[in-house]
């Protein structure tokens, strides 16, 4: 079985499946704490920046149209 896409777990998010938030968490945590890392200088300001960045996506994720890939949207609200 391969794995779903961004697109799907957005999808499914949608329709109440807050498991596959979880899901795209995991997929680009790291890569979010890094960029939060790189302009606030500290473990620990990078990971608020990084959980505010997650929490902000969730509570928004009706406006995502998808013109970008999920990466560049969390991407775009951490900064």
């Amino acid at each position: 079985m391969e794995p779903l896409t961004d697109a799907e777990l957005v999808q499914q998010v949608r329709n109440g499946k807050r498991q596959a938030y979880t899901e795209l968490m995991r997929r680009y945590q790291q890569r979010v704490y890094w960029v939060a890392r790189r302009i606030v200088g500290t473990h620990e300001d990078a990971d608020d920046v990084a959980q505010e960045a997650f929490v902000k996506a969730y509570l928004a994720l009706g406006e995502f149209r998808g013109d970008s890939s999920f990466f560049t949207w969390i991407y775009r609200i951490a900064v």
